[in-house]
């Protein structure tokens, strides 16, 4: 904008803000459109956008970190305890199910018609 200025080329105050909130990065969306909202009778000038983004740069710095920075840490993938709490439980009841199963081909327990050896 500067350029275009050293140019000659002159921009009314609300062109001037519109640039700036345009120029701004995609994590500050909520902010640039919560102030255009908020722009009385929809016109923004350069002094307000400069003013709010200053404003809205030192709250973001003071704050530490924005949402869109923030570093979830966590254990990913599977947890060793509480896998094999459940293995246990699930071989526990397919065993004994297996014990109660009566074959359907030659009538003896613990494997189905599919698993007989005498197929």
């Amino acid at each position: 904008m500067n350029q275009l200025s050293a140019m000659g080329i002159k921009f009314d105050e609300e062109i001037q803000g519109l640039l700036l909130l345009g120029s701004l990065p995609d994590s500050w969306e909520t902010f640039r459109t919560s102030l255009s909202n908020s722009a009385p009778d929809g016109v923004i000038s350069m002094d307000s956008a400069k003013s709010s983004v200053l404003n809205e740069e030192m709250r973001r710095k003071s704050q530490g970190s924005s949402s869109s920075d923030v570093l979830i840490t966590g254990s990913r993938g599977r947890n060793k305890t509480r896998g094999s709490q459940n293995r246990e439980q699930n071989r526990s009841k397919s065993r004994g199910r297996l014990k109660d199963i009566e074959c359907y081909h030659c009538g003896m327990k613990g494997h189905t018609k599919k698993f007989c050896r005498k197929l």
